[in-house]
């Protein structure tokens, strides 16, 4: 007799929608799965549904399968001499926790069907899709079309965790794996970046919301269907060719494609999609803006120190290379929380990156734009530029001198504003606020001053370091020597 209603742990039910898939929900293996559920159909009426979820330990070895199902061995027993011994499975992707429906068939007879549907891509393996509440909420194994058993899959919960799971049973013959199941912890096929027409299949993703909003372009969390891994999605309405969105578009995607270094987002890769440009990139867990509206920078100096340096050196790297980011400001900076509780920081959008040699244009945000760009007096842009922005976020993100009451409307407000500050609590690293950028500090400068040269870039010999202009004030303690807020 079937349970009244889906076990408490149970995340769907497979409801049959043929004669072979009732067959399955009957046979005599399968009775303790089965349960009264919703009717897809009709959500007044009730039908029945074997469920799937964490209420019972898989046969299989691995800890992230769900169920499998086959015609011997499988969780899920489906009779038939077109039923390979292990035919398909819903498995738990181990980082981003989606549940992933595997064909594991020895004839490929596994498929989604319906509106929801993303059919497996044909030229990757292993076959895999992403199956949730939207998407791929029907599907088939078995015979040429793939349809000798179909199911649809009603969905109980949305949140779920892998710890929920019960412990998977001891090593034996009788839960060992078929000898024509694809082990599932073959290695995930990564997106990688596209450099030539070798990788022509396009990345397929679920839109999980827009998480932010960059120069040109709206960035949105995604899924990939075919792996279940989540990363950033920067998408941006294809320009006329030569226009100047075009030419930033065209600027960054080549810019960002040759650097390699661990303070500098990441392009995995791009794609073209309809009318709009995609440039897929690492997720990371938000922008500093974040941070700094909590006041985590205020409270924890030892993190705020550690921004400071990766920052120097990812801007070092960029001045080596003869690039100014331009844009240097919170919403640019993303960071990823580690386990030991510090954080990795990346400097994101360089859709107005330029090389220093061809830097004329009026470029960045507000206030914290190097007073030189605003000066109108032909003198050329340097990197230094990058490293007044970034002083600026330390005044903002530690609210030195009251910095953040401050009336910013005119070039004159801002630079007293970043003098008070200097001149305050943020001592350490005044020589990054020399209004004259000929003797503003590098990034190379500071980096040798304050952290012994640690991720330099710049080939030291090649640092004008001056001491007449850099304060050779003791380097430690770094940020602590920022003075109260409001000083």
């Amino acid at each position: 007799m079937s349970l009244e209603k889906p076990h408490p742990l149970a995340l769907f039910s497979l409801v049959p929608k043929n004669p072979g898939a009732w067959d399955v929900l009957n046979h005599p293996s399968n009775k303790h799965l089965v349960s009264v559920v919703v009717d897809p159909n009709d959500p007044k009426k009730f039908t029945q549904g074997l469920n799937v979820g964490f209420h019972s330990a898989s046969r299989s070895e691995s800890r992230y399968t769900l169920a499998t199902l086959g015609r011997s061995g499988a969780d899920i027993t489906v009779g038939g001499a077109i039923i390979s011994r292990i035919h398909c499975s819903f498995e738990i992707h181990e980082i981003t926790e989606a549940v992933m429906l595997y064909d594991r068939s020895t004839a490929a007879s596994t498929q989604v069907f319906g509106e929801s549907a993303t059919p497996f891509e044909p030229e990757l393996t292993p076959r895999r899709v992403v199956v949730d509440h939207k998407t791929n909420l029907e599907f088939g194994i078995g015979g040429v079309d793939c349809n000798a058993v179909q199911f649809c899959i009603v969905w109980h919960r949305r949140d779920y965790s892998i710890g929920e799971k019960p412990s998977i049973r001891p090593d034996n013959p009788w839960t060992a794996r078929t000898v024509d199941e694809t082990p599932t912890i073959n290695p995930t096929r990564r997106v990688t970046r596209i450099r030539t027409t070798k990788n022509k299949t396009k990345i397929r993703y679920l839109n999980r919301g827009k998480i932010g909003q960059g120069s040109f372009g709206e960035v949105v969390k995604a899924m990939n269907i075919d792996s279940g891994e989540l990363f950033a999605v920067k998408q941006v309405e294809w320009p006329a060719l030569q226009s100047h969105r075009y030419i930033s578009l065209k600027q960054e995607v080549e810019t960002v494609s040759r650097m390699s270094h661990p303070n500098i987002i990441k392009h995995l890769s791009t794609q073209l999609c309809g009318n709009k440009f995609e440039i897929f990139m690492e997720l990371k867990h938000g922008n500093i803006q974040h941070l700094i509206d909590n006041d985590i920078f205020i409270n924890d100096f030892n993190l705020a120190e550690s921004l400071l340096r990766q920052m120097l050196q990812a801007l070092d790297y960029l001045a080596y290379g003869g690039i100014i980011h331009r844009d240097v400001k919170p919403e640019n900076i993303l960071y990823k929380g580690l386990p030991d509780g510090s954080c990795e920081f990346q400097l994101a959008d360089f859709g107005l990156c330029t090389l220093a040699a061809n830097a004329t244009e009026y470029a960045g945000s507000g206030v914290y734009m190097a007073p030189e760009l605003e000066s109108h007096d032909g003198a050329p842009q340097t990197p230094k530029m990058d490293i007044w922005s970034l002083f600026v976020i330390f005044a903002y993100a530690l609210n030195v001198a009251r910095f953040r009451y401050k009336p910013l409307h005119t070039l004159q407000m801002r630079i007293n504003a970043v003098q008070a500050a200097a001149n305050g609590g943020l001592r350490c690293i005044q020589d990054m606020a020399v209004v004259n950028p000929t003797l503003r500090a590098s990034a190379a400068d500071m980096l040798i001053k304050l952290f012994a040269g640690e991720g330099l870039t710049t080939p030291h010999k090649e640092v004008w370091y001056d001491a007449m202009v850099l304060d050779t004030a003791p380097a430690t303690p770094r940020m602590q020597q920022v003075g109260p807020v409001g000083c």
